[in-house]
């Protein structure tokens, strides 16, 4: 009797492990399929994030596009008025290379080399309406030329130096780009000696950026387009700065490269 009492108290005790058990498998497959499910939400949300930032990016290039134009044909339209024709019959050549130059390019980044000579031309076309009173300097060093930055960070804040800081200065001013490797970023500048930038322009440009309340009128598409779209492709360290030192507008890009 003894024996059938241990035998029965075995039994038990296997029927209770082997129940542990059996509930053990069915509670991992039942965590290993909601892992599953999960890591399936994970990707398509994944998935999902990058066709919306694409998409964004797409939009935010789209935008700044027709924005060029418009300030492009104003040049030439005062250039017109002034009666300087073949002077706008080169604006007009030009013109027309700088938007071969936006269809031809349809990828998100291209070089420093290649977004240079984007900018020179448009500062060519600007020359033929400013004259004497603007003038350029580029200081990039070599070993920088095939780093990858997104196209049209550098024309739209040399267009503002021109229209904001060069133009409303009696005697013009000149325009400094340059551009620098720290660590594992990129920094590129664009400074000019005109009028210089407001107080308002400054504070207003910054509020934006933290999404803080700010006269909105008082801040140039330009500049928060080149921003978003810094922010969009590396991250929230990257971005656009604008300051004053001295009597200079300084426009500072800055690019961290993800490793």
């Amino acid at each position: 009797m003894l024996l059938s009492l241990n035998l029965f108290t075995a039994l038990i005790i296997l029927g209770i492990v082997g129940g542990m058990i059996s509930l053990t498998a069915i509670v991992m497959i039942l965590i290993t399929e909601k892992e599953v499910d999960y890591l399936e939400v994970e990707k398509e949300r994944a998935e999902l994030e990058v066709l919306l930032n694409e998409s964004k990016l797409l939009q935010l290039s789209a935008q700044i596009r027709p924005h060029f134009l418009f300030n492009t044909l104003n040049t030439i339209s005062t250039l017109i008025r002034l009666k300087k024709n073949k002077e706008a019959e080169q604006a007009i050549y030009s013109v027309s290379s700088l938007l071969r130059y936006h269809l031809e390019n349809e990828e998100a980044l291209i070089t420093l080399k290649d977004e240079m000579k984007y900018a020179k031309q448009y500062l060519s076309i600007q020359k033929l309406r400013f004259g004497d009173r603007l003038d350029w300097t580029f200081v990039i060093p070599e070993k920088l030329m095939d780093e990858k930055i997104p196209m049209l960070v550098i024309q739209p804040l040399i267009e503002n130096a021109c229209i904001h800081g060069i133009e409303p200065a009696i005697e013009g001013g000149r325009i400094t780009l340059s551009a620098k490797a720290v660590e594992d970023q990129l920094q590129i500048e664009i400074r000019d000696d005109g009028v210089g930038v407001s107080d308002e322009v400054i504070d207003g440009f910054e509020k934006w950026k933290q999404g803080l309340p700010s006269a909105d009128n008082h801040l140039h598409i330009g500049l928060k387009n080149v921003h978003s779209r810094l922010v969009e492709q590396f991250g929230r360290r990257s971005g656009l700065m604008i300051k004053r030192e001295g009597n200079e507008t300084v426009s500072e890009v800055k690019i961290f490269y993800q490793k």
